[in-house]
């Protein structure tokens, strides 16, 4: 037994252990932006040493922070200028007057709409179904890509978050007596990581059987696709690489043993969205583009924004905001109702000059003094069951 009750790890090996769980897309991403800034450095001839000042320091990222450029000399988008900002010496106090430097080379470039941030478009119900016509399930590239399009609008996933989804995040569920209830739950803490990095996604989700139309029923394609992975594949990763020899009778099945590419499947979407004729130049798809419209089609049947929150794993209701985007059909459909209000409003001012008092009373109670809990609400969404048969 050691006679030291602590532990006697070295500095060096506590920085190892640190730079171990470090995911490797921020270890190059922070290793890029180094680069860039040495570059950067380099060109103004910019030197540190131990004698460098902190007025001096502030100066340069000051510099940086504005006039940071791409390779050929052209501006970043605004979101990248700000995602390269995260890193550490740009927090400190100091460094005050190079965040404003920056937010005011972010705020020039927000007028530009080519280097704006915009949000993934949603897809309308009929855009949606178009794309799960495009597939035969009766092929590994289609059988997946229909369980993606379904899973991934019904469990709201992020855009990435199907690359790392793997068998280990579903689980059959059962009632008290053991008995199967045909749904599969899904949580990604039945697994090593969870969502958000840190935050741990205590909500699970489900995947329900869809007894109006068996096609897309994520149940039958979750289980279809586990009857297709053969006793070769020893990753857990629920994606993986069609096998371009499935129908040879040698071949060892369906898939290979290896996952999908994060870039690959990050086209997925884009490129269904191209084959049923959306204009990228107008709207923006991505696989980010289920979630939103998940998010969108709950809202405009009358979902719930605390509910929402626990289909799509948030930590509060104003982080779902940027999902909830109007089409142009409901944006119609409001605008109409405001016109008939506004319209029935001026008619009513205009006879009440020749109302009696009481009957004016009545009036002003009825428009303005109607208690909320007797009240009609209007329906400003028009709010349809989703049918996915459309």
């Amino acid at each position: 037994m050691s006679n030291f009750r602590f532990g006697r790890n070295t500095p060096k090996e506590i920085d190892d252990s640190i730079t171990n769980i470090t995911p490797l897309n921020t270890k190059n991403s922070r290793n890029s932006i180094w680069r860039q800034f040495e570059k950067f450095c380099g060109e103004r001839k910019y030197v540190f040493d131990g004698n460098t000042s902190t007025e001096k320091l502030a100066f340069i990222l000051k510099d940086w922070g504005y006039n940071m450029k791409k390779v050929d000399g052209n501006d970043y988008k605004e979101a990248v200028i700000k995602t390269m900002w995260n890193f550490d010496p740009f927090v400190d106090l100091e460094f005050k007057g190079s965040r404003n430097a920056r937010d005011a080379k972010r705020r020039n470039l927000q007028i530009q709409p080519e280097k704006r941030k915009t949000s993934s478009s949603i897809l309308t119900l009929e855009e949606y179904n178009k794309i799960l016509k495009i597939y035969n399930e009766d092929t590994p590239d289609g059988l997946q890509k229909m369980f993606f399009y379904v899973a991934g609008l019904e469990l709201a996933w992020r855009g990435c978050e199907g690359v790392n989804v793997t068998i280990k995040h579903f689980k059959e569920e059962s009632d008290n007596c053991g008995l199967p209830t045909g749904r599969i739950e899904y949580n990604c803490i039945f697994y090593k990581t969870a969502q958000g990095g840190s935050h741990k996604l205590t909500d699970s989700k489900w995947l329900a059987t869809n007894t109006t139309d068996p096609r897309i029923c994520p149940v039958r394609l979750y289980k279809k696709m586990l009857s297709k992975r053969g006793k070769h594949i020893t990753t857990d990763r629920l994606f993986l690489t069609p096998n371009p020899a499935w129908r040879e009778p040698s071949s060892v099945g369906w898939f290979k043993n290896s996952p999908v590419g994060r870039n690959e499947m990050g086209k997925w979407t884009r490129t269904a969205a191209e084959e049923i004729g959306i204009d990228k130049k107008k709207k923006k798809i991505s696989n980010h583009s289920l979630r939103s419209t998940a998010v969108s089609q709950l809202a405009k049947a009358g979902v719930g924004e605390e509910q929402l929150i626990k289909i799509t794993g948030h930590a509060n209701t104003f982080s779902i905001k940027p999902y909830l985007q109007l089409d142009g059909d409901h944006h119609y459909q409001m605008i109409d109702k405001l016109r008939a209000n506004s319209t029935a409003m001026e008619e009513s001012n205009n006879k009440s000059t020749n109302c009696a008092p009481s009957a004016l009373v009545q009036m002003s109670k009825n428009i303005v003094t109607t208690s909320p809990s007797t009240q009609t609400p209007v329906n400003y969404y028009n709010c349809t069951i989703i049918n996915y048969n459309s």
